[in-house]
């Protein structure tokens, strides 16, 4: 009964899923965003959502914004997120000094106001859509340095690692095919928390209008609808931008708590890791038959 429960409340998760998967790869089966006489039409059969200020349709705008608004989103956080592994097996597998520079590097980023350098950089270089990835990476991938470290520091004392340790795997096999996929339910949790604040940083920096000015996403499409507050235009200019932008990040939302009901991981605070293999003593063995 628990299993049949847990398939029928994923299943908005998974159709979710599908939908942001088909917009972003059905790009080149929409209508073209053109330029028409049909100024600040309001919604009609012809329109389904109005147009804008030069005749573009608003619903075709959406379709063709919700690529680049949810696909900088995802590649953004994939970015910080790998920057962040990356950080914290330094500050789990180096020696101190490793350690140290690691999480002296992370507590300066911390004190730095990220917001404030990214609207600075953003405002002179107006930035396209790899700019932003790139830029929002490296100022955000401190966030998840310390957390992603003590899921690495747990899942390293565990005894098949030191097992495979002592048989004489390396390092890098050791991460990938025994500590990442135990990590795997935190390292989704950190990546849709990611996703969630990429996209609301994107849609804040069109909003300021500091993104390139052919790079539209739902929040350039807001920005595009202020100057329409005080007349009826607003009603189809603003609200089907804003209402997907929130239903968006509310379905994020819903992933994150999805995902953190079913894959809760055990709490306890995990010890530093010493990352010198140590002799197998005899209550260190594994069972026979299981080595891995």
């Amino acid at each position: 009964m628990r299993g049949a429960e847990r398939r029928a409340a994923s299943v908005p998760v998974w159709l979710g899923a599908a939908g942001v998967l088909a917009l972003c790869f059905a790009d080149a089966l929409l209508p073209p965003y053109l330029t028409s006489t049909a100024t600040l039409e309001p919604p009609s059969p012809r329109h389904w959502l109005g147009t804008n200020d030069i005749g573009q349709s608003v619903l075709v705008g959406l379709l063709r914004a919700a690529p680049t608004t949810i696909g900088l989103g995802l590649a953004t956080a994939a970015l910080a997120l790998g920057i962040g592994c990356g950080m914290a097996s330094i500050a789990v597998l180096f020696p101190k000094w490793g350690r140290a520079l690691v999480l002296h590097l992370t507590d300066i980023a911390e004190i730095i106001p990220s917001i404030l350098v990214l609207l600075l950089i953003a405002a002179w270089r107006q930035p396209g859509a790899a700019e932003i990835i790139v830029m929002m990476a490296l100022l955000t991938w401190h966030d998840d340095v310390r957390v992603l470290r003590a899921a690495l520091l747990r899942e390293l004392s565990r005894e098949n690692i030191r097992l495979a340790r002592h048989m004489g795997a390396g390092w890098p096999s050791v991460l990938l095919h025994h500590a990442l996929p135990q990590m795997l339910p935190t390292l989704v949790g950190v990546y849709v928390q990611n996703v969630v604040q990429a996209v609301m940083r994107v849609a804040g920096l069109a909003f300021l209008g500091l993104t390139a000015a052919d790079l539209l996403t739902w929040g350039s499409m807001v920005q595009d609808a202020m100057g329409y507050l005080h007349t009826p235009a607003w009603t189809w200019l603003l609200l089907p931008p804003a209402f997907c932008l929130s239903g968006f990040l509310l379905w994020l939302t819903r992933i994150g708590a999805h995902h953190a009901r079913h894959h809760r991981q055990p709490q306890g605070t995990p010890h530093d890791f010493n990352p010198k293999p140590k002799p197998l003593c005899g209550r260190d063995r594994a069972p026979s038959g299981h080595l891995f």
